[in-house]
């Protein structure tokens, strides 16, 4: 029997249309959608009610074998394993083997902090987690198929396909993200716990989660190949060797399900509210939650909602050939999405997340105030400010052209509600008066440009 949420998300599923990309194709669904975005799979997990809702799959695990997406296909969930390992590291704050507040350097055996000459950082637990500890190297490409793969003391020290991770910012002040600083909170884990990370994350976090279906063990084991997805370039091409191996297990290795997914997010939601049989201690939980920075919405190992958002939890996640989305509201309702291909992300913002939303009935962010009056380009036509530059606004006929930085210009075609849609960039124009324009940009750590007319 199908349930409310069931109805709602197949009525999601049905509702995709290409904004005239191209015409003929409106309102033909997801698989549309799929061959548009050159996305080969997706798989989908909805939580409502505290609860996992519901699931639902499209496409295929292999753009050549055309074996069909299922509930517990594995996709490479790419940075949102750094939620899934903060929370091993907090498991062993609340065992009293770490504390957040301590220099790592003095628990590191297989690796040390390096000075930058002869000045030694002071490198925290909370600062690893929260991005806050000034390390260099922001993410990592993996391991293709064939190639040696380092180990993370090689890794830390530049010896693979990234550069050496050291401090190049004063720690503390401002969040700056690093999985370089991941890789340093696993070699931490290992060596204060004499285990490797994939077995120990499975101890304190996968198993009591319910997450059956995960592993950090890389490379894959045997065992696992045949349940997983295959990651695919921009056009639809595989990833040679079907995926790559991350050593760089913290930061990037975990092979998940939505499903999965959205049990460890539960896991923690409930953690937060005190449940006496919860992952972790309600106050790290919450101190999991609370932003660390004043620059970004980040926790330890959460991205938080922005300003003006609805309060959330989650984390997105990109591997070579993988695109991941999740959030958690805090009316108990969100979503995981997983896909197999680097164009996921089209797919997955531009989309989904409306759609799902839209029927879902999840929270959105107060609407920005739009012009209500029958304003049309020439009334808006005009030179607009913002600390990065200029930006020129002209009408084309009915539509926007808007010129900024020395770029091409760009088109924006009016929609119903008030804004102007552009659909060469994920990008929305509105105009809560004539003397102001507010452009929004679908993209993460990305906040809306609020521009003044000067003219």
């Amino acid at each position: 029997m199908l349930t409310t949420t069931d109805t709602a998300l197949t009525d999601a599923m049905r509702s995709f249309h290409l904004e005239d990309r191209p015409r003929s194709t409106e309102g033909v669904g997801i698989a549309s959608y799929l061959r548009w975005c050159t996305t080969p799979g997706v798989s989908i997990a909805v939580i409502d009610d505290g609860e996992l809702a519901t699931t639902w799959c499209g496409g295929v695990r292999d753009a050549n074998t055309r074996h069909p997406v299922d509930p517990t296909t594995r996709f490479q969930a790419g940075s949102v394993s750094k939620s899934v390992a903060a929370a091993c590291a907090l498991r062993l704050v609340a065992e009293g083997v770490l504390d957040l507040d301590d220099d790592v350097n003095d628990r590191l055996r297989s690796w040390q902090i390096p000075s930058n000459d002869g000045w030694l950082p002071r490198i925290t637990l909370r600062q690893l987690l929260s991005h806050t500890a000034g390390l260099t190297v922001h993410g990592f490409p993996g391991y293709p198929a064939g190639q040696y793969v380092p180990s993370i003391p090689e890794v830390l020290d530049g010896i693979g396909n990234t550069p050496p991770v050291w401090v190049t910012t004063l720690p503390g002040l401002q969040f700056s993200y690093s999985g370089g600083g991941y890789c340093v909170m696993q070699q931490l884990l290992t060596d204060v716990t004499e285990m490797t990370f994939a077995h120990l994350a499975y101890e304190l976090v996968l198993e009591p989660a319910g997450m059956v279906e995960s592993t950090y063990e890389q490379p894959l084991p045997p065992e696992h190949v045949d349940a997983a997805a295959t990651g695919h370039r921009f056009g639809g091409r595989p990833v040679s060797g079907r995926w790559h191996t991350y050593p760089e297990q913290a930061a990037a290795g975990l092979w998940s399900t939505p499903s999965d997914l959205a049990r460890f997010f539960l896991a923690i939601e409930r953690s937060r509210a005190g449940d006496p049989d919860a992952l972790l201690p309600r106050e790290l939980a919450v101190q999991m939650a609370t932003p660390h920075a004043a620059n970004q919405p980040y926790g330890l190992g959460l991205r938080l909602a922005d300003d003006g958002e609805a309060p959330s939890i989650g984390h997105s996640g990109s591997d070579e050939g993988f695109r991941t989305y999740a959030v958690l509201y805090c009316t108990g309702q969100g979503g995981v999405v997983m896909t197999n291909a680097e164009s996921g992300d089209s797919l997955i913002m531009e989309v989904l997340l409306p759609s799902l939303t839209k029927h879902l009935e999840w929270p959105t962010k107060a609407d920005e105030p739009l012009m209500t009056t029958a304003a049309d380009g020439e009334e808006l036509a005009g030179t607009y400010h913002t600390d990065k530059g200029t930006i020129e606004v002209a009408p084309i006929g009915s539509d926007l052209e808007l010129r900024a930085l020395g770029q091409a210009p760009l088109r924006f075609a009016p929609e119903a509600d008030g804004r102007w849609r552009c659909t060469t960039l994920q990008a929305d124009l509105t105009f809560p008066s004539l003397k102001t324009l507010v452009l929004h940009q679908h993209a993460m750590y990305v906040k809306d440009v609020v521009a003044t007319r000067v003219d």
